[in-house]
């Protein structure tokens, strides 16, 4: 090769490598403007609890209760939405002066803090209940039902213990505690009750399968995962997005003005349906595909960087 024609293509290249870079900056650069743009329009963020709000050690960071604590100084209002029962958000609602209707049971209930009511809920189908409380049952299966009331747990479900735990840490907090009960035989004790939503618990997947591809058979109930070997199962119309879109006709808002972050399957409908979604750095990749704005992790108060750069003033 001629020193010449050696030389014009690595200029050539230069060339090239310094247009790409360039592109990237202007992607970047429109990128960021449209961010910005979102983060003004938000007038409701929705943030998930565990692995969102809270860090792996399920702790409240100064970060966070600051940030939340300056939009509602801006007329930014400020909610939770999580896969619990309303009864295990005292702690949150004080502590964050929550006085926005938190959307609990991944939606298939918003719940006023302030007046103690449930302003929207969507219960389960009782005959698609009762034929899977049965297959929970022949199968062995940890499972529990969870309601408005008091929530029934098989004889020997981990939970039971769990929830306990949290009574102990809620009475001497002062706050609600979550009523727990165990099944009779043959379940008669949530006859009439409004159930929301079946937790079905186990470490094997086979196991698991077998409940999901009874699912797949069901025409009023559908499921989703809030954390691995758990299986959320409610009406299947029922998922976070539908409990945004409620607060959202309630505030008479449009979706853009809504910013919505969290970090497993179950907060994908709610970053689906929000202008401005957010994941967190610790995510899983699925949920990042379906986010505007991927922030830092939860033990990072990624929270508070994503409201502090792009919605707070």
């Amino acid at each position: 090769m001629r020193a010449e024609s050696f030389l014009t293509i690595l200029y050539s290249h230069c060339i090239l490598t310094k247009h790409r870079k360039n592109i990237l900056r202007l992607g970047g650069m429109v990128m960021e403007d449209k961010l910005m743009a979102a983060g003004r329009k938000v007038k409701l963020i929705v943030s998930d609890i565990d692995g969102t709000l809270l860090t792996s050690d399920r702790k409240l960071t100064k970060e966070n209760i600051t940030a939340i604590k300056k939009a509602k100084e801006q007329n930014i209002k400020f909610t939770i939405s999580t896969g619990r029962v309303a009864s295990m958000l005292d702690y949150y609602t004080k502590i964050l002066e929550i006085d926005t209707p938190v959307i609990t049971l991944n939606g298939a209930v918003v719940w006023d803090p302030v007046r103690n009511i449930t302003t929207f809920d969507v219960p389960m189908n009782e005959d698609e209940l009762k034929g899977l409380l049965e297959l929970c049952k022949y199968y062995q299966m940890d499972y529990g039902v969870m309601t408005m009331g008091t929530n029934y747990f098989s004889k020997n479900s981990f939970r039971i213990a769990r929830y306990q735990g949290y009574n102990e840490f809620a009475k001497s907090h002062g706050m609600s505690i979550m009523e727990v009960g165990t099944f009779d035989e043959d379940h008669h004790c949530i006859d009439g009750i409004r159930v929301y939503k079946l937790l079905i618990t186990d470490r094997d997947p086979k196991r698991i399968k077998i409940f999901e591809d009874h699912l797949h058979t069901l025409k009023k109930t559908g499921y989703t995962t809030s954390e691995p070997g758990l299986l959320d199962i409610a009406e299947n119309t029922v998922n976070k997005g539908l409990g945004v879109q409620k607060l959202t006709e309630t505030f008479r808002l449009q979706p853009e003005e809504v910013c919505a972050i969290g970090d497993y399957d179950n907060d994908i409908s709610m970053l689906q349906y929000a202008g401005f979604s957010v994941a967190m750095g610790n995510a899983l990749p699925n949920v990042k595909k379906h986010a505007l704005y991927v922030t830092a992790t939860n033990n990072e108060s990624g929270l508070a960087q994503a409201m502090e750069k792009y919605i707070l003033e």
